[in-house]
């Protein structure tokens, strides 16, 4: 899904032919990914929500900052 959605991007020129779309949907769910790993290592501590709206506003910017047309 994450693939398709960098994909459209390319193609509505909203990100540069250029971009990486598979390498960053890796990067991207690798980074999801580790914070589901947080969560269940922290006996509900880890707030998931919280630290993917964190991780949004400021990750993604600077993962996909190079791409943005």
């Amino acid at each position: 899904m994450l693939k398709e959605i960098l994909q459209n991007a390319v193609q509505n020129n909203e990100l540069k032919k250029n971009t990486p779309v598979e390498l960053l949907t890796h990067m991207i769910i690798s980074q999801l990914y580790g914070m589901m790993t947080c969560w269940c290592m922290s006996d509900g501590e880890f707030e998931p929500l919280d630290w993917t709206d964190k991780f949004c506003k400021i990750q993604i910017k600077n993962i996909l900052n190079e791409y943005l047309m």
